[in-house]
């Protein structure tokens, strides 16, 4: 048999690591690519998302590859997960196999940091697929293998970029179990917005649980529904152009609940109609869509701005629609004061 190796955190998993295992099969003609998930990277001082959530995304996104297995071999052996020790007990376990170990480029610009490189390229046959274009330079007798340029990075996927570029079930999983979804909020607004965004999404929770709602479509409305408001007014209206060109007579404060509204579904594939209704609604409280209430009460009952909404927020589990019109009128008597 001869195997190719492909470690890595896959924090998550996306289609770079597929088309490295992809052109493995093509190029060196193995039987099989195993996935060797790492319980703690060497390299990288980062805590890793959970190994059960981690080992799930994978087994997901290979289901279509039979040729392509999980090797969990790492996550059973505490510590660090040196690629040394994985080799030796592997050639170990299977004496008769020929070893391939995939990289890509960054790895192999820092390989001489690996433990005992010298004795790996001994224990295996190293290969390293570009995955940017470009070849990087080495002492060490490792193939080097162009391949179609894959632009993304796990790293860039927890932050909520290049979303496209994971299988459809795999991010469909991270939603479902709130991977990195903080994050994707963090890198888009300010340190304050982002707290009360947290506080938000808990409160929308709350809500929700007291009148028999999806927690966590409330949760995800919270989250998200100031995903726009650090974007310029320049950046926003091409998208109001697009989305609602009408809209536009309104202050440019009211139209992030617009634009985010549309965000969700383009940039985080989010597409589900409630979602995006409440926070196209969210900022004015134009509509009585038991989540767009949701949102509009907990966004202005947020208990992190700093005024007292104990009752307000009692009020509003009691009885959401009668919560929602006081809370309606005390924001039209709070805009009234301030001139607007």
């Amino acid at each position: 048999m001869k195997i190719a190796l492909l470690g890595g955190s896959f924090d998550p998993v996306h289609y770079g690591h597929l088309q490295m295992a992809k052109e493995a099969m093509q190029v060196l003609k193995v039987d099989e690519v195993w996935f060797i998930p790492a319980k703690k990277t060497p390299l990288k001082d980062r805590i890793l998302t959970s190994d059960t959530d981690r080992l799930a995304m994978l087994k997901i996104a290979l289901a279509d590859f039979p040729q392509f297995k999980v090797n969990p071999i790492e996550m059973q052996r505490e510590g660090t997960s040196y690629t040394i020790d994985t080799l030796e007990a592997l050639r170990k376990q299977y004496p008769s196999y020929t070893f391939y170990w995939l990289i890509g480029n960054d790895q192999l610009e820092q390989f001489d940091l690996w433990k005992d490189p010298d004795r790996l390229v001994q224990l295996a046959y190293f290969v390293c697929f570009d995955r940017d274009g470009k070849l990087a330079q080495t002492k060490y007798p490792i193939q080097q293998f162009h391949m179609e340029p894959m632009p993304v990075s796990s790293s860039e996927i927890r932050k909520g970029n290049k979303l496209n570029y994971l299988d459809e079930e795999v991010l469909r999983y991270i939603y479902q179990h709130r991977l990195y979804v903080r994050d994707f909020i963090k890198e888009r607004v300010s340190p304050k917005r982002f707290s009360h965004s947290v506080s938000v999404a808990h409160l929308c929770e709350e809500f929700a649980k007291a009148h028999d709602l999806d927690t966590q479509k409330a949760y995800y409305i919270g989250l998200f529904h100031d995903v726009a408001k650090n974007l310029s007014k320049e950046v926003m209206e091409p998208w109001m152009d697009c989305i609602c060109p009408e809209n536009k007579k309104y202050p440019v404060a009211v139209w992030h609940g617009f634009v985010g509204s549309e965000i969700i579904k383009r940039v985080f594939y989010i597409h589900d109609d409630q979602i995006s209704h409440a926070i196209y609604h969210h900022v004015l409280g134009t509509s009585h869509d038991p989540y767009a209430m949701i949102i509009f009460c907990a966004d202005k009952l947020d208990p992190l701005r700093g005024y007292p909404v104990k009752d307000s927020i009692a009020c509003v589990k009691q009885d959401l629609v009668k919560g929602f019109e006081m809370v309606q009128e005390e924001n039209r008597k709070y805009l009234k004061g301030k001139g607007n």
